[in-house]
């Protein structure tokens, strides 16, 4: 079986992917977003040393207006690509997220968009992985 070929046995999976510019090519992703045009925690001493996955970082991350409409806007998307995915015999919908290192604003988002999937899309497998850090991937 391709890799595209959907498996009717197995739930559809999203999976999302945090990335960083600097350190790896953009991942094969149906979908990518660059989220770089958010306030950057890099920048705040006391949340350098953090990653998206610790929860200043995500607070610091996920209240910007900017990103909560970002998330919305991805949700939809996200519920648009699903049936033409689906359609086109694939079983997986692959979401990357990208900041500059991949420590903090991209993977606060996976983060959050991870929960809300869980919350939204209950009869999906939702996967998340972070690239740029030492983590095994996480599912739902």
């Amino acid at each position: 079986m391709s890799e595209n070929s959907i498996d009717s046995s197995a739930p559809v999976q999203i999976q999302l992917i945090s990335f960083g510019f600097k350190h790896s090519k953009t991942p094969h992703a149906n979908l990518v977003l660059d989220v770089r045009f958010l306030d950057n925690p890099y920048w705040v001493e006391g949340l350098r040393p953090l990653t998206g996955l610790d929860k200043p970082v995500q607070d610091y991350v996920l209240t910007q207006e900017l990103a909560q409409k970002a998330l919305d806007n991805l949700v939809g998307l996200i519920e648009c690509a699903l049936p033409a995915v689906i359609a086109g015999k694939s079983n997986k919908l692959v979401v990357a997220i990208g900041c500059t290192g991949g420590q903090h604003r991209s993977t606060a988002i996976v983060e959050g968009l991870f929960k809300r999937l869980q919350k939204d899309f209950p009869g999906y497998e939702v996967i998340k992985k972070h690239s740029n850090l030492d983590v095994a991937e996480m599912k739902a």
